[in-house]
């Protein structure tokens, strides 16, 4: 068993298997938008790379801020 699979395993036991393979096909379809759009822009795959790490690496820290700032409860 992968280090992938094992990470899966234990997510899908944490949240649930329904949430992990949405959550999982929701980031997949959005990485390959992603990857389709840069597709056929005029600068190298390197920048491409890059791109991609900082739109990923942005929405991680504004997922970190989100989880860790008070909301009201009900």
């Amino acid at each position: 068993m992968t280090q992938a699979d094992k990470l899966s395993e234990k997510f899908s036991n944490t949240v649930g298997v329904d949430l992990n393979n949405q959550f999982e096909d929701q980031v997949y379809v959005t990485i390959m938008e992603l990857i389709k759009s840069l597709e056929n822009r005029l600068i190298d795959n390197e920048t491409k790379v890059d791109y991609a790490t900082h739109v990923f690496a942005k929405a991680l820290d504004e997922m970190v801020d989100y989880l860790d700032s008070p909301r009201l409860l009900n």
